[in-house]
């Protein structure tokens, strides 16, 4: 069984839904910039294209309606995520798809094609395994990434540790189903946080070598699972609506210490994991000022 909840959660009467690539940028500007962004949008494909590259960005394959010119409007787009039935979470990029077979001896998960992203819920009794092709992931209690091609299975360790094995051959084809558990699986590799390795499923010697373990730093696993940060899009938005947004879905807390900046307007595409170019460009176009408290609380300001 695979559930399927809706890919992104739309906020405060959404028009259009645009996704941001890896980049951690916000564009902010006038009326006349975002005009002139609502008309490269409804030109032909090729078009967006050259607009995407120019600016860093990549946009979802979802059709959008343009909103009304001087509409407000706001939207998060964030990852299918859900919670098994053992308390684990598991997030899905764009179509990606897992089938979910557990026993009492054992949760096993299968990703069928695309990428996850396994938060494991802590149970040493009763092991977490995910296969893809014919390679298995057996973790306890940890966070890994399983990302799968038509020829490769990469695995990414973000938290803990886990162990990569080899199916036999002609078992791990029944995926999409309920996984095998009778077969004995082929031990390759052990996997510790800030690694990765890539194992090649397309090959089909009886003894393939065995995948390269490669160390990622911090910034390179940001950039990696850059997906499982919810992107925040907002035109002509009341800076009041942006902060509570950023408190909901980032990792650090605004407040407004001037009711007269609630209805300054922002527009602009911004990762919520990361205000620092947003605090700059308040400060560059409205002079509002950032005052960081020893809490960790952000206070927005207008300046003097």
């Amino acid at each position: 069984m695979g559930p399927t909840p809706p890919g992104g959660r739309f906020l405060h009467g959404v028009d259009w839904a645009v996704k941001a690539g890896v980049v951690d940028e916000v564009m902010l500007g006038t009326r006349v910039r975002v005009r002139r962004r609502r008309q490269r949008r409804l030109a032909a494909a090729s078009g967006l294209a050259v607009v995407a590259l120019a600016c860093g960005l990549w946009f979802s394959r979802r059709i959008f309606t343009p909103a009304p010119m001087n509409a407000a409007s706001a939207i998060v787009d964030m990852p299918q995520r859900m919670t098994l039935v053992d308390g684990s979470v598991v997030e899905l990029k764009d179509d990606s798809k897992i089938s979910v077979a557990f026993t009492p001896e054992i949760r096993r998960v299968a990703l069928v094609n695309g990428e996850a992203h396994f938060q494991v819920a802590k149970n040493k009794d009763r092991p977490f395994v995910v296969v893809s092709g014919d390679v298995e992931v057996r973790a306890v209690g940890t966070a890994f990434s399983v990302q799968r091609t038509d020829t490769s299975v990469e695995v990414l360790v973000t938290e803990g540790r886990v162990t990569l094995d080899r199916l036999p051959a002609g078992t791990g084809g029944a995926e999409v189903n309920a996984p095998q558990t009778g077969a004995a699986p082929h031990a390759l590799i052990t996997l510790d946080a800030g690694n990765r390795a890539v194992v090649d499923i397309a090959d089909t010697a009886v003894s393939p070598p065995l995948p390269t373990v490669q160390s990622v730093s911090a910034s390179e696993v940001s950039q990696r699972l850059a997906w499982r940060v919810p992107r925040l899009e907002f035109t002509q938005t009341p800076l009041s609506q942006v902060v509570t947004m950023i408190n909901e879905h980032g990792q650090e807390r605004i407040s407004l210490a001037d009711p007269s900046l609630e209805n300054v307007r922002i527009s602009g595409i911004l990762r919520a994991d990361n205000i620092e170019t947003l605090l700059r460009l308040l400060d560059a176009e409205h002079g509002i000022k950032a005052e960081r408290r020893p809490d960790g609380e952000v206070v927005l300001t207008r300046g003097r």
